[in-house]
This record gives structure tokens, C-alpha cells and sequence, in this order.
């Protein structure tokens, strides 16, 4: 279990966590998704998004990870710290709700632009926070990861459509008052999590150097408001052991 400064995640919204995941399955993670885009038919349970330019298509986005391969992933995401801190943070009812990839590649990886995760999700999650591990350096250079401290701290901020733009909608940090942004800078299996109203996005990535990460996302399953497409309890991931 990391140092975990449960008091620092309340005032700021996200708190760093080095060395979540071991060296090995961060090259198993990696290799899973370079293997998946090469087949170039990735299956429909895997709810791919691309990105596109000069002719290049490459795999922007796969969902479902969990559940589409339960015995590969359920003890690599066992083999960390997630569900230690998932019990700290929501308590024994903690549940999986996302596990997904987020590959911004090089020379055509597209801009995230700043936003609330539970904006962009189609149920209210309780108490949920996300889990977002590098899989490759993450900085500036091939677009990194940026967040705003405190975003989380009045819940919802309405987002709005930006022209042009046409993943989801978006916040402004002048227009919406947000602090200015904190460029987290990554090595391979280090990770951040953040509130479900924490303000992030990413920069377009014009690098040789692709940028890899995937995310685990954990709600508040006994919450009577919680509703789900995909839920694994913490019993369920427990069950898929660690080796």
C-alpha cells in the first residue's frame, strides 16, 4: 500500500501514487494493446475509439477491460494497491465501473480537453474516483496529463460543447475559475487518482513517443442511488486471485 495521504486527496481532489504498477505488467499491459491494434479488427465488446490524421489510424480508446478479460486483468489490477485503496476511500461496497485504456499516439494522439469525469458519465456514481496508470513516460513532450487542484470541491461544473471538438463536452479554467492546471509527470507504472469531479484533460500529442495509460474507475456499490452498466466487486476482483 503507497503512503497515501488521505487528507490531501480531500483539499486537492487527486493525490500520486509512484510505483503502482510492477514492471512486468506494465510490459504485459502494453503489449496486450500494441498486439490488439495490430490484429486491426478489435472487437465490438472492446468499444474502440480511434484517432486519425495524414492517412495514420491508430487506437485511441478501449473499453471494458475487466470484463472482457477477467483472468488477465483481474490480478494485475489485484497485484496493486487498488482495492486497499478503494476500501480507504468508499469502504467494503467499492465496485469496478470502468477499466479502460487511453492510448494517445504519437504524431496523431488528439487533445482531451478539461472536464469532470462524472459529467461524461451516463449514471450518477457515489463517491467514485479514478485510478489512472501510466503504461509509458508521461510529460509534456507527448502530451501528459494535467489536472486543476480543488475542481472538485462544488461538485458539477456545467460543461459546454466546444466547436470543432467531438469527444464531449468541456470546461474553461478562466471561464469556470479553476486554478491553473498541475502537469503531472510520469514514469511507467506510476499512477494518479482523482475524485470524480476533478478537472483534467490532456494535449494533443505531436511526439514520436506514444503515450500510454489505462484507467480503473471504483464507485460506491452500496450506495442506494448507484446504478451500473458493468459492476465488479471488490469479492468478485478478489476472486480472480494474484497470479
Amino acid at each position: 500500500m503507497p503512503n497515501f495521504d488521505i487528507d490531501s486527496y480531500c483539499r486537492d481532489g487527486y493525490h500520486q501514487l509512484p510505483d503502482m504498477l510492477c514492471n512486468e505488467d506494465q510490459r504485459r499491459a502494453v503489449e496486450f494493446f500494441y498486439a490488439l491494434e495490430a490484429t486491426g479488427e478489435v472487437a465490438s465488446d472492446y468499444e474502440a475509439e480511434y484517432d486519425e490524421a495524414d492517412g495514420v489510424r491508430r487506437l485511441r480508446k478501449l473499453r471494458r477491460l475487466l470484463w472482457n478479460d477477467p483472468k488477465l486483468w483481474g490480478p494485475i489490477l489485484n497485484r496493486t494497491s487498488c482495492p486497499g485503496l478503494a476500501r480507504q476511500v468508499i469502504g467494503d461496497g467499492a465496485a469496478v465501473v470502468f477499466h479502460a485504456a487511453f492510448l494517445k499516439p504519437a504524431y496523431v494522439g488528439s487533445e482531451v480537453t478539461l472536464h469532470q469525469d462524472q459529467a461524461l458519465w451516463t449514471c450518477t456514481y457515489p463517491r467514485a474516483f479514478s485510478i489512472w496508470f501510466a503504461l509509458t513516460p508521461v510529460s509534456p513532450v507527448n502530451g501528459g496529463l494535467f489536472g486543476c487542484p480543488g475542481s472538485h470541491a462544488d461538485g458539477y461544473i456545467p460543461h459546454r460543447d466546444r466547436p470543432h471538438y467531438r469527444w464531449h463536452a468541456c470546461l474553461d479554467i478562466a471561464d469556470d475559475r479553476l486554478r491553473d492546471p498541475v502537469q503531472f509527470e510520469l514514469s511507467p507504472g506510476d499512477a494518479v487518482m482523482w475524485d470524480r469531479f476533478f478537472a483534467h484533460g490532456s494535449a494533443a500529442n505531436t511526439s514520436p513517443i506514444d503515450r500510454c495509460g489505462m484507467v480503473v474507475v471504483f464507485a460506491d456499490a452500496s450506495d442506494p442511488e448507484f446504478r451500473a452498466k458493468d459492476r465488479f466487486l471488490l469479492t468478485d476482483l478478489a476472486a480472480l486471485g494474484t497470479v
